[in-house]
């Protein structure tokens, strides 16, 4: 069985996060009303409908954080400027904002996303036992 190189299966995966965290952060951002308008009528029929106007900003600071820690963590593995854990914050931010997305996703009953962020959340695990 051939040897895995952890550090690069570790970067890439860090790489991969941050151009998801990072677009998803971006448009959100880009487009705030438009956004905040689709989660006000993907939720109309729950609990959150009412909520998104205080929790999107919550998702958006959490997604935020995630993209900092995940350019913080690739420069680390990369040059290795300081002994903190950046990719294993980094990692914690990301699982944090896909159960929030998770979350929002079961209570709207829409399953297919639902499923969808789960194989992201398998990567972020992957990222961990990458880790070691």
């Amino acid at each position: 069985m051939a040897k895995i190189d952890f550090n690069i299966a570790l970067l890439l995966i860090l790489v991969f996060l941050l151009i998801t965290f990072f677009m998803s952060f971006f448009e959100k951002v880009s487009d705030y009303k438009g956004t905040r308008s689709f989660m006000e009528s993907h939720f109309k029929d729950s609990f959150l409908a009412k909520k998104i106007v205080f929790l999107l900003p919550i998702l958006v600071f959490v997604e935020l954080i995630a993209v900092i820690l995940l350019i913080f963590a690739i420069i680390n593995r990369i040059f290795t400027f300081s002994n903190f854990n950046f990719s294993q914050f980094s990692l914690i931010s990301c699982a944090i904002s896909l159960m929030m997305l998770l979350f929002g996703q079961r209570v709207a009953k829409d399953y297919q996303s639902s499923a969808g962020i789960t194989i992201y959340f398998i990567l972020v695990i992957l990222g961990f036992f990458a880790l070691g």
